[in-house]
Protein backbone atom coordinates (compact mmCIF):
# COMPACT_ATOMS: atom_id res chain seq x y z
CA UNK A 1 0.00 0.00 0.00
CA UNK A 2 1.42 3.46 -0.77
CA UNK A 3 0.56 6.88 0.73
CA UNK A 4 0.66 10.27 -1.47
CA UNK A 5 -1.08 13.53 -1.94
CA UNK A 6 -3.28 14.81 -4.97
CA UNK A 7 -5.55 17.66 -5.88
CA UNK A 8 -8.89 15.60 -7.12
CA UNK A 9 -10.88 17.40 -9.22
CA UNK A 10 -14.99 16.47 -9.51
CA UNK A 11 -16.26 15.89 -12.76
CA UNK A 12 -13.03 16.71 -14.85
CA UNK A 13 -13.49 15.59 -18.41
CA UNK A 14 -9.52 15.34 -19.12
CA UNK A 15 -6.43 16.01 -17.06
CA UNK A 16 -4.90 19.13 -17.61
CA UNK A 17 -1.24 19.97 -16.37
CA UNK A 18 1.58 22.54 -17.13
CA UNK A 19 5.05 21.82 -17.78
CA UNK A 20 7.06 23.65 -15.00
CA UNK A 21 10.64 24.45 -15.12
CA UNK A 22 11.91 24.71 -11.65
CA UNK A 23 14.61 27.52 -11.68
CA UNK A 24 15.02 27.40 -7.85
CA UNK A 25 14.61 25.86 -5.01
CA UNK A 26 13.96 27.35 -2.00
CA UNK A 27 14.31 25.06 2.00
CA UNK A 28 12.49 26.78 4.79
CA UNK A 29 12.23 24.95 8.47
CA UNK A 30 9.64 22.72 8.69
CA UNK A 31 7.82 24.85 11.05
CA UNK A 32 8.21 28.28 8.54
CA UNK A 33 7.10 25.69 5.31
CA UNK A 34 3.91 24.48 7.56
CA UNK A 35 2.86 28.16 8.03
CA UNK A 36 3.74 29.39 4.54
CA UNK A 37 1.43 25.97 3.41
CA UNK A 38 -1.66 27.25 5.39
CA UNK A 39 -1.33 30.41 4.68
CA UNK A 40 -0.14 31.02 0.97
CA UNK A 41 -1.56 34.30 0.05
CA UNK A 42 -0.20 36.51 2.72
CA UNK A 43 3.08 38.23 1.43
CA UNK A 44 6.61 36.41 2.12
CA UNK A 45 10.24 37.88 2.02
CA UNK A 46 11.87 34.68 0.72
CA UNK A 47 9.48 34.66 -2.68
CA UNK A 48 10.27 38.72 -3.15
CA UNK A 49 13.38 38.24 -2.65
CA UNK A 50 13.77 35.26 -5.07
CA UNK A 51 11.68 36.80 -8.45
CA UNK A 52 11.57 35.20 -11.81
CA UNK A 53 12.37 37.17 -15.01
CA UNK A 54 9.67 35.23 -16.60
CA UNK A 55 6.57 33.48 -15.91
CA UNK A 56 6.19 31.36 -19.07
CA UNK A 57 8.66 30.96 -22.39
CA UNK A 58 8.02 30.85 -25.90
CA UNK A 59 7.02 27.08 -25.39
CA UNK A 60 4.36 27.67 -22.88
CA UNK A 61 6.48 26.39 -20.17
CA UNK A 62 5.97 27.85 -16.55
CA UNK A 63 8.83 29.16 -14.54
CA UNK A 64 8.40 28.20 -11.15
CA UNK A 65 10.12 28.19 -7.54
CA UNK A 66 9.72 25.17 -5.70
CA UNK A 67 9.40 25.28 -1.73
CA UNK A 68 10.63 22.53 0.54
CA UNK A 69 10.76 21.96 3.81
CA UNK A 70 12.84 20.30 5.76
CA UNK A 71 11.87 17.31 7.29
CA UNK A 72 8.75 17.16 4.55
CA UNK A 73 8.33 14.62 2.04
CA UNK A 74 6.20 17.30 -0.44
CA UNK A 75 7.09 20.65 -1.91
CA UNK A 76 4.62 23.78 -3.32
CA UNK A 77 5.84 25.05 -6.80
CA UNK A 78 4.88 28.40 -6.91
CA UNK A 79 4.79 31.30 -9.47
CA UNK A 80 4.35 34.86 -8.14
CA UNK A 81 3.96 36.63 -11.25
CA UNK A 82 6.23 39.42 -9.63
CA UNK A 83 4.25 39.22 -6.51
CA UNK A 84 5.71 38.17 -2.83
CA UNK A 85 2.32 35.91 -2.56
CA UNK A 86 2.38 32.67 -4.40
CA UNK A 87 -0.51 33.99 -6.77
CA UNK A 88 -0.22 30.46 -8.77
CA UNK A 89 0.80 27.34 -6.94
CA UNK A 90 0.58 23.33 -7.07
CA UNK A 91 1.64 20.69 -4.79
CA UNK A 92 4.35 18.57 -5.93
CA UNK A 93 4.25 14.97 -3.84
CA UNK A 94 7.12 13.10 -2.60
CA UNK A 95 9.32 16.57 -3.95
CA UNK A 96 11.71 15.15 -1.65
CA UNK A 97 12.52 11.62 -3.85
CA UNK A 98 11.74 13.82 -6.95
CA UNK A 99 14.68 16.30 -6.40
CA UNK A 100 16.86 13.31 -5.31
CA UNK A 101 16.50 11.27 -8.75
CA UNK A 102 16.94 14.32 -11.02
CA UNK A 103 20.41 15.35 -8.67
CA UNK A 104 21.81 12.14 -9.80
CA UNK A 105 20.24 10.32 -12.85
CA UNK A 106 22.66 7.43 -12.59
CA UNK A 107 20.51 6.52 -9.64
CA UNK A 108 17.61 6.98 -11.45
CA UNK A 109 18.58 4.35 -14.27
CA UNK A 110 19.83 2.23 -11.54
CA UNK A 111 16.13 2.36 -10.33
CA UNK A 112 14.72 2.04 -12.91
CA UNK A 113 16.83 -1.29 -13.57
CA UNK A 114 16.18 -3.15 -9.99
CA UNK A 115 12.74 -2.49 -10.40
CA UNK A 116 11.89 -4.13 -13.64
CA UNK A 117 13.97 -6.99 -12.41
CA UNK A 118 12.21 -7.18 -9.28
CA UNK A 119 8.70 -6.86 -11.40
CA UNK A 120 10.24 -9.84 -13.38
CA UNK A 121 10.63 -11.97 -10.23
CA UNK A 122 7.21 -11.38 -8.74
CA UNK A 123 5.62 -11.93 -11.47
CA UNK A 124 7.29 -14.88 -13.14
CA UNK A 125 9.16 -16.80 -10.00
CA UNK A 126 12.02 -16.57 -12.38
CA UNK A 127 11.25 -19.94 -14.58
CA UNK A 128 7.91 -18.69 -16.05
CA UNK A 129 6.10 -20.29 -13.21
CA UNK A 130 3.27 -18.61 -11.85
CA UNK A 131 3.01 -20.28 -8.21
CA UNK A 132 5.60 -21.98 -5.77
CA UNK A 133 9.35 -22.42 -6.50
CA UNK A 134 11.38 -20.39 -9.08
CA UNK A 135 15.09 -19.63 -9.73
CA UNK A 136 16.80 -16.68 -11.21
CA UNK A 137 20.47 -16.43 -12.54
CA UNK A 138 21.61 -13.06 -11.41
CA UNK A 139 24.58 -13.70 -13.73
CA UNK A 140 22.34 -13.62 -16.68
CA UNK A 141 22.81 -10.54 -18.76
CA UNK A 142 19.56 -10.00 -20.17
CA UNK A 143 17.65 -10.33 -17.27
CA UNK A 144 20.40 -8.79 -14.96
CA UNK A 145 20.63 -5.28 -17.36
CA UNK A 146 24.22 -5.61 -17.45
CA UNK A 147 24.33 -5.06 -13.37
CA UNK A 148 27.13 -7.50 -12.06
CA UNK A 149 25.37 -8.88 -8.26
CA UNK A 150 27.75 -11.22 -7.77
CA UNK A 151 30.97 -8.59 -7.92
CA UNK A 152 28.57 -5.58 -5.47
CA UNK A 153 27.16 -7.35 -2.51
CA UNK A 154 26.09 -4.03 -2.23
CA UNK A 155 23.71 -4.25 -4.77
CA UNK A 156 22.40 -7.84 -4.76
CA UNK A 157 21.52 -6.37 -0.67
CA UNK A 158 19.21 -3.67 -2.32
CA UNK A 159 17.71 -6.48 -4.88
CA UNK A 160 16.86 -8.57 -2.06
CA UNK A 161 15.60 -5.67 0.36
CA UNK A 162 13.03 -4.78 -2.36
CA UNK A 163 12.16 -8.69 -2.78
CA UNK A 164 11.83 -8.35 1.28
CA UNK A 165 8.81 -5.55 0.35
CA UNK A 166 6.98 -7.13 -2.51
CA UNK A 167 4.20 -8.99 -0.88
CA UNK A 168 3.95 -11.72 -3.86
CA UNK A 169 7.51 -13.25 -2.55
CA UNK A 170 6.92 -15.61 0.58
CA UNK A 171 11.08 -16.12 1.18
CA UNK A 172 14.21 -16.12 -0.77
CA UNK A 173 17.31 -17.72 -1.15
CA UNK A 174 20.75 -17.22 -2.58
CA UNK A 175 22.84 -20.15 -3.59
CA UNK A 176 26.24 -18.72 -5.98
CA UNK A 177 25.05 -16.73 -8.68
CA UNK A 178 21.19 -18.05 -8.14
CA UNK A 179 18.49 -16.63 -6.43
CA UNK A 180 15.34 -18.90 -5.34
CA UNK A 181 12.22 -17.65 -4.43
CA UNK A 182 9.46 -18.72 -3.16
CA UNK A 183 5.98 -17.24 -4.35
CA UNK A 184 3.21 -16.46 -2.04
CA UNK A 185 0.10 -18.45 -2.31
CA UNK A 186 -2.25 -17.07 -0.11
CA UNK A 187 -3.12 -17.62 3.31
CA UNK A 188 -6.04 -20.11 2.20
CA UNK A 189 -2.71 -22.17 0.77
CA UNK A 190 -2.83 -25.41 3.13
CA UNK A 191 0.68 -27.64 2.56
CA UNK A 192 0.12 -30.07 5.27
CA UNK A 193 -1.01 -33.44 4.39
CA UNK A 194 -3.73 -35.01 5.72
CA UNK A 195 -2.52 -38.69 5.95
CA UNK A 196 0.95 -37.95 7.43
CA UNK A 197 1.06 -35.72 10.79
CA UNK A 198 4.05 -34.67 12.72
CA UNK A 199 3.66 -37.91 15.47
CA UNK A 200 4.35 -40.28 12.32
CA UNK A 201 7.04 -38.18 11.44
CA UNK A 202 8.69 -38.35 14.79
CA UNK A 203 8.13 -41.84 14.97
CA UNK A 204 9.62 -42.26 11.75
CA UNK A 205 12.59 -40.84 13.01
CA UNK A 206 13.02 -37.37 12.05
CA UNK A 207 12.05 -34.29 14.04
CA UNK A 208 12.68 -31.00 13.34
CA UNK A 209 9.54 -29.09 13.73
CA UNK A 210 10.48 -27.01 10.77
CA UNK A 211 9.28 -29.22 8.37
CA UNK A 212 5.87 -30.55 7.61
CA UNK A 213 5.58 -33.83 6.20
CA UNK A 214 4.12 -35.20 3.48
CA UNK A 215 3.24 -38.75 1.95
CA UNK A 216 4.61 -39.29 -1.30
CA UNK A 217 1.38 -38.41 -3.85
CA UNK A 218 1.22 -34.89 -1.74
CA UNK A 219 4.84 -34.78 -2.28
CA UNK A 220 4.26 -35.07 -5.93
CA UNK A 221 1.39 -32.36 -6.09
CA UNK A 222 3.29 -29.68 -4.63
CA UNK A 223 6.70 -30.42 -6.46
CA UNK A 224 4.70 -29.73 -9.45
CA UNK A 225 3.10 -26.64 -8.58
CA UNK A 226 6.76 -25.88 -7.60
CA UNK A 227 7.67 -26.30 -3.91
CA UNK A 228 10.66 -27.13 -2.45
CA UNK A 229 10.14 -31.34 -1.39
CA UNK A 230 12.69 -32.41 0.75
CA UNK A 231 13.29 -36.54 1.37
CA UNK A 232 13.17 -37.31 5.11
CA UNK A 233 16.03 -39.72 6.51
CA UNK A 234 15.74 -41.07 9.75
CA UNK A 235 18.79 -39.30 11.19
CA UNK A 236 17.19 -35.75 11.10
CA UNK A 237 18.71 -35.02 8.09
CA UNK A 238 17.43 -34.33 4.52
CA UNK A 239 17.86 -34.09 1.27
CA UNK A 240 16.50 -31.73 -1.81
CA UNK A 241 14.69 -33.43 -4.17
CA UNK A 242 15.39 -32.56 -7.82
CA UNK A 243 12.68 -34.81 -9.88
CA UNK A 244 9.35 -36.69 -9.87
CA UNK A 245 11.26 -40.03 -10.41
CA UNK A 246 13.32 -39.52 -7.56
CA UNK A 247 10.13 -38.73 -5.48
CA UNK A 248 8.60 -42.53 -7.22
CA UNK A 249 11.69 -44.04 -5.48
CA UNK A 250 12.00 -43.28 -2.48
CA UNK A 251 10.59 -45.25 0.42
CA UNK A 252 10.29 -43.21 3.30
CA UNK A 253 8.67 -39.62 3.97
CA UNK A 254 9.30 -36.28 2.33
CA UNK A 255 8.46 -32.81 3.64
CA UNK A 256 8.61 -29.29 2.64
CA UNK A 257 9.40 -26.12 4.77
CA UNK A 258 7.26 -23.08 5.02
CA UNK A 259 8.17 -20.08 6.52
CA UNK A 260 4.04 -19.00 7.09
CA UNK A 261 3.50 -22.16 8.68
CA UNK A 262 3.41 -22.90 12.09
CA UNK A 263 2.11 -25.49 14.44
CA UNK A 264 -0.38 -24.82 16.48
CA UNK A 265 1.06 -24.56 20.15
CA UNK A 266 0.19 -27.87 22.05
CA UNK A 267 0.56 -26.11 25.21
CA UNK A 268 -1.00 -23.04 26.98
CA UNK A 269 1.89 -20.40 28.89
CA UNK A 270 2.12 -20.60 32.71
CA UNK A 271 0.08 -18.04 34.22
CA UNK A 272 -0.01 -16.56 37.53
CA UNK A 273 -2.94 -15.11 38.71
CA UNK A 274 -1.40 -11.80 41.04
CA UNK A 275 -3.53 -9.99 43.65
CA UNK A 276 -3.34 -6.77 45.39
CA UNK A 277 -2.30 -8.38 49.01
CA UNK A 278 -2.92 -5.07 50.93
CA UNK A 279 -6.93 -4.54 49.70
CA UNK A 280 -7.40 -8.18 49.83
CA UNK A 281 -6.43 -7.84 53.48
CA UNK A 282 -7.85 -4.58 54.73
CA UNK A 283 -10.91 -6.64 55.62
CA UNK A 284 -13.24 -5.91 53.05
CA UNK A 285 -11.83 -8.83 51.16
CA UNK A 286 -11.38 -7.19 47.78
CA UNK A 287 -9.96 -9.77 45.10
CA UNK A 288 -7.75 -6.70 42.93
CA UNK A 289 -5.75 -8.54 40.55
CA UNK A 290 -4.72 -9.78 36.63
CA UNK A 291 -3.06 -12.83 35.00
CA UNK A 292 0.59 -12.58 34.26
CA UNK A 293 1.54 -14.69 31.50
CA UNK A 294 5.33 -16.06 31.91
CA UNK A 295 7.80 -15.54 31.16
CA UNK A 296 8.16 -11.97 32.01
CA UNK A 297 10.27 -8.92 32.53
CA UNK A 298 10.26 -6.56 35.55
CA UNK A 299 8.94 -3.70 33.24
CA UNK A 300 5.39 -6.43 32.42
CA UNK A 301 5.11 -7.14 36.13
CA UNK A 302 5.72 -3.16 37.33
CA UNK A 303 2.92 -2.63 34.72
CA UNK A 304 0.86 -4.90 36.34
CA UNK A 305 1.73 -4.41 39.82
CA UNK A 306 0.43 -0.46 38.91
CA UNK A 307 -2.94 -1.33 37.34
CA UNK A 308 -3.86 -3.52 40.26
CA UNK A 309 -3.01 -0.66 42.47
CA UNK A 310 0.66 -1.72 44.41
CA UNK A 311 1.59 1.75 44.03
CA UNK A 312 4.69 1.40 46.58
CA UNK A 313 6.73 -1.66 47.99
CA UNK A 314 7.82 -1.05 51.77
CA UNK A 315 11.41 -1.42 52.72
CA UNK A 316 10.97 -4.96 54.01
CA UNK A 317 9.66 -5.71 50.64
CA UNK A 318 12.62 -4.80 49.09
CA UNK A 319 15.73 -5.83 51.38
CA UNK A 320 14.14 -9.51 52.05
CA UNK A 321 13.45 -9.87 48.70
CA UNK A 322 9.31 -10.90 49.37
CA UNK A 323 6.76 -10.82 47.72
CA UNK A 324 4.34 -9.36 50.70
CA UNK A 325 3.02 -6.44 48.56
CA UNK A 326 1.18 -8.93 46.43
CA UNK A 327 0.02 -12.23 46.24
CA UNK A 328 -0.38 -15.29 43.76
CA UNK A 329 -4.10 -16.89 44.27
CA UNK A 330 -4.25 -19.16 41.49
CA UNK A 331 -1.88 -20.60 38.28
CA UNK A 332 -2.05 -21.95 34.96
CA UNK A 333 0.02 -24.71 34.63
CA UNK A 334 1.82 -26.08 30.74
CA UNK A 335 1.40 -29.89 31.30
CA UNK A 336 -1.50 -29.28 33.90
CA UNK A 337 -1.55 -32.92 35.84
CA UNK A 338 1.89 -33.59 35.48
CA UNK A 339 3.23 -29.98 37.24
CA UNK A 340 0.56 -29.75 39.53
CA UNK A 341 2.37 -32.35 41.82
CA UNK A 342 5.13 -29.84 41.92
CA UNK A 343 4.13 -26.34 41.57
CA UNK A 344 1.99 -24.69 43.64
CA UNK A 345 0.87 -20.57 44.53
CA UNK A 346 2.89 -20.55 47.41
CA UNK A 347 6.40 -20.64 44.88
CA UNK A 348 8.05 -17.72 44.20
CA UNK A 349 7.24 -15.34 41.16
CA UNK A 350 11.02 -15.91 40.04
CA UNK A 351 11.22 -18.90 40.50
CA UNK A 352 7.85 -19.61 38.37
CA UNK A 353 9.05 -16.99 35.72
CA UNK A 354 12.66 -19.58 35.56
CA UNK A 355 10.49 -22.62 35.69
CA UNK A 356 8.14 -20.77 32.60
CA UNK A 357 11.74 -19.57 30.81
CA UNK A 358 13.00 -23.36 30.54
CA UNK A 359 9.70 -24.41 29.31
CA UNK A 360 8.72 -22.05 26.80
CA UNK A 361 11.96 -22.83 25.17
CA UNK A 362 11.16 -26.18 24.58
CA UNK A 363 10.47 -28.08 21.17
CA UNK A 364 7.48 -30.55 20.93
CA UNK A 365 9.63 -33.69 21.50
CA UNK A 366 11.12 -31.96 24.87
CA UNK A 367 7.91 -31.59 25.85
CA UNK A 368 6.93 -34.97 25.68
CA UNK A 369 9.66 -36.02 26.99
CA UNK A 370 9.57 -33.99 30.14
CA UNK A 371 5.43 -34.86 30.56
CA UNK A 372 6.92 -39.09 29.94
CA UNK A 373 9.58 -38.21 32.98
CA UNK A 374 6.33 -36.78 35.43
CA UNK A 375 3.98 -39.14 34.68
CA UNK A 376 6.11 -42.29 35.25
CA UNK A 377 8.10 -40.80 38.00
CA UNK A 378 11.08 -42.45 36.52
CA UNK A 379 13.47 -39.53 37.38
CA UNK A 380 13.30 -40.57 41.00
CA UNK A 381 13.44 -36.77 41.90
CA UNK A 382 15.32 -37.42 45.38
CA UNK A 383 16.10 -34.06 45.42
CA UNK A 384 12.56 -33.44 46.50
CA UNK A 385 8.74 -33.04 45.30
CA UNK A 386 8.32 -29.36 44.62
CA UNK A 387 9.13 -26.81 42.05
CA UNK A 388 13.23 -27.03 42.41
CA UNK A 389 13.18 -30.56 41.85
CA UNK A 390 11.69 -29.52 38.43
CA UNK A 391 13.80 -27.14 37.39
CA UNK A 392 16.55 -28.97 38.80
CA UNK A 393 15.80 -31.84 36.17
CA UNK A 394 15.54 -29.49 33.29
CA UNK A 395 19.20 -28.42 33.38
CA UNK A 396 20.82 -30.15 30.51
CA UNK A 397 23.62 -32.91 32.33
CA UNK A 398 19.95 -34.09 33.76
CA UNK A 399 17.58 -33.21 31.24
CA UNK A 400 20.00 -35.67 28.76
CA UNK A 401 19.92 -38.37 31.32
CA UNK A 402 16.63 -39.69 30.04
CA UNK A 403 15.82 -40.60 26.46
CA UNK A 404 11.94 -40.66 24.40
CA UNK A 405 11.11 -42.96 21.63
CA UNK A 406 7.93 -42.56 19.84
CA UNK A 407 6.87 -46.23 20.28
CA UNK A 408 3.34 -47.00 21.82
CA UNK A 409 4.01 -50.95 23.07
CA UNK A 410 6.64 -53.55 22.56
CA UNK A 411 6.64 -54.30 19.32
CA UNK A 412 6.95 -50.70 18.23
CA UNK A 413 10.11 -50.40 20.53
CA UNK A 414 11.54 -53.71 18.99
CA UNK A 415 10.49 -52.74 15.29
CA UNK A 416 12.63 -49.10 15.70
CA UNK A 417 15.69 -50.86 17.18
CA UNK A 418 15.75 -52.94 14.93
CA UNK A 419 15.37 -50.00 12.36
CA UNK A 420 18.10 -48.02 14.54
CA UNK A 421 20.94 -50.51 15.14
CA UNK A 422 20.18 -53.36 11.86
CA UNK A 423 17.79 -56.42 11.73
CA UNK A 424 21.04 -58.26 11.95
CA UNK A 425 21.00 -57.59 16.01
CA UNK A 426 17.72 -59.93 16.20
CA UNK A 427 18.22 -63.66 16.95
CA UNK A 428 16.61 -66.20 14.52
CA UNK A 429 13.00 -66.41 15.20
CA UNK A 430 12.35 -63.55 17.77
CA UNK A 431 9.71 -61.72 16.62
CA UNK A 432 9.63 -57.34 17.04
CA UNK A 433 7.46 -57.58 19.86
CA UNK A 434 10.02 -60.32 22.11
CA UNK A 435 12.95 -58.06 20.66
CA UNK A 436 11.46 -54.67 21.94
CA UNK A 437 10.34 -56.89 25.40
CA UNK A 438 13.90 -57.62 25.83
CA UNK A 439 15.11 -53.96 25.34
CA UNK A 440 12.39 -52.90 28.11
CA UNK A 441 13.65 -55.56 30.70
CA UNK A 442 17.61 -54.67 29.75
CA UNK A 443 16.64 -50.87 30.35
CA UNK A 444 13.90 -50.59 32.82
CA UNK A 445 11.88 -48.50 30.32
CA UNK A 446 8.12 -47.88 30.78
CA UNK A 447 5.59 -46.95 27.64
CA UNK A 448 3.63 -43.86 28.59
CA UNK A 449 -0.20 -44.72 26.18
CA UNK A 450 -0.80 -41.12 26.81
CA UNK A 451 1.94 -39.79 24.54
CA UNK A 452 2.73 -43.51 22.05
CA UNK A 453 5.86 -42.90 23.43
CA UNK A 454 8.26 -44.87 25.62
CA UNK A 455 10.85 -43.38 28.17
CA UNK A 456 14.06 -44.86 29.49
CA UNK A 457 16.85 -44.10 32.18
CA UNK A 458 20.32 -43.72 30.48
CA UNK A 459 22.03 -45.09 33.68
CA UNK A 460 23.22 -41.58 34.02
CA UNK A 461 23.30 -39.85 37.41
CA UNK A 462 20.75 -36.81 37.86
CA UNK A 463 23.18 -34.77 39.68
CA UNK A 464 21.98 -31.25 42.38
CA UNK A 465 22.40 -28.51 39.08
CA UNK A 466 19.96 -26.10 41.01
CA UNK A 467 20.41 -25.14 44.87
CA UNK A 468 17.19 -23.12 45.15
CA UNK A 469 19.10 -19.69 44.17
CA UNK A 470 17.05 -18.36 41.30
CA UNK A 471 19.64 -16.51 38.30
CA UNK A 472 19.66 -12.62 37.93
CA UNK A 473 17.99 -13.28 34.59
CA UNK A 474 15.46 -14.91 35.68
CA UNK A 475 14.59 -12.40 38.58
CA UNK A 476 11.83 -9.74 38.04
CA UNK A 477 10.28 -9.07 41.49
CA UNK A 478 13.16 -7.34 43.64
CA UNK A 479 13.25 -4.78 39.97
CA UNK A 480 9.77 -4.12 39.61
CA UNK A 481 9.45 -3.40 43.31
CA UNK A 482 12.36 -1.01 43.54
CA UNK A 483 11.08 1.04 40.17
CA UNK A 484 7.73 1.07 42.48
CA UNK A 485 9.32 2.46 45.61
CA UNK A 486 11.54 5.15 43.55
CA UNK A 487 8.41 6.36 41.54
CA UNK A 488 10.57 6.70 38.29
CA UNK A 489 9.52 8.12 35.57
CA UNK A 490 9.10 6.17 32.84
CA UNK A 491 11.41 5.19 29.96
CA UNK A 492 11.80 7.78 26.95
CA UNK A 493 11.13 10.53 29.20
CA UNK A 494 14.80 11.76 29.01
CA UNK A 495 15.15 11.31 32.68
CA UNK A 496 17.75 9.51 34.46
CA UNK A 497 17.60 6.02 34.40
CA UNK A 498 15.51 4.51 36.96
CA UNK A 499 17.14 1.28 38.83
CA UNK A 500 15.03 -0.84 36.54
CA UNK A 501 16.44 0.11 33.81
CA UNK A 502 19.96 -0.38 35.15
CA UNK A 503 18.86 -4.06 36.11
CA UNK A 504 16.71 -5.16 32.70
CA UNK A 505 20.15 -3.17 30.98
CA UNK A 506 22.19 -5.63 32.54
CA UNK A 507 20.13 -8.80 32.05
CA UNK A 508 19.93 -8.36 28.96
CA UNK A 509 23.32 -7.35 27.84
CA UNK A 510 24.19 -11.02 28.78
CA UNK A 511 24.19 -13.91 25.59
CA UNK A 512 21.37 -16.22 25.86
CA UNK A 513 23.54 -19.22 26.10
CA UNK A 514 25.13 -17.76 28.76
CA UNK A 515 22.20 -16.83 30.52
CA UNK A 516 20.20 -19.87 29.96
CA UNK A 517 21.33 -22.46 32.80
CA UNK A 518 19.07 -24.81 30.08
CA UNK A 519 21.64 -24.59 27.95
CA UNK A 520 20.45 -27.24 24.60
CA UNK A 521 20.27 -25.35 20.89
CA UNK A 522 16.55 -25.57 20.98
CA UNK A 523 17.10 -23.39 17.66
CA UNK A 524 18.17 -25.51 15.77
CA UNK A 525 20.33 -25.17 12.21
CA UNK A 526 18.18 -27.06 9.72
CA UNK A 527 21.32 -28.62 8.47
CA UNK A 528 22.94 -29.40 11.97
CA UNK A 529 19.65 -30.44 14.10
CA UNK A 530 22.23 -33.30 16.81
CA UNK A 531 20.27 -33.89 19.80
CA UNK A 532 18.21 -36.55 20.00
CA UNK A 533 19.10 -39.79 17.16
CA UNK A 534 15.25 -40.59 16.46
Amino acid sequence: MLETKANFKRKETEIEATNCVIEKVIRLSGTEFDRFSRDLMNDWDFIRDNPIERSYDTEGRCHCLLVMGNGRPDGILINSEGSSYARYNALLPNAEAFLFMNQYPVLSDLNKKLTAMVDYIAEQGGAGNSEGRGVVDLQDDGLSAGIDFMANPALRSALTAMLDQRPEIRDWELDGGQLIVWRNLGDKVDLTDPSVTPADMYAYGYTWDGMIPLGEKRALELFDKGYAIFRLSKNDAEGMIDSREEILAYDGLFGTEDPAWERPARIQPLQAFVMNSEKYNNGNGEAVGEWLTLPADADTLQGLLERIGVERASEVDLNAGIQSAFTITALRLPIEDELREYVSVHDSLDELNMLASFIDDMEDYELDKLQAILITHIADLSMGDDISAVVNLLYENNFTAFDFIYAHNEDALGRWYADANGKDEIPEGVSFEEHGRNYVKEEGGKFVPTLDGYIKHMHKAVSQEYGGIVPAEYKIVEAALRCLQSKTPELGSGEKPSVLDEINASRKSKTRAASKAKNWDVKKERKNKGGQDL
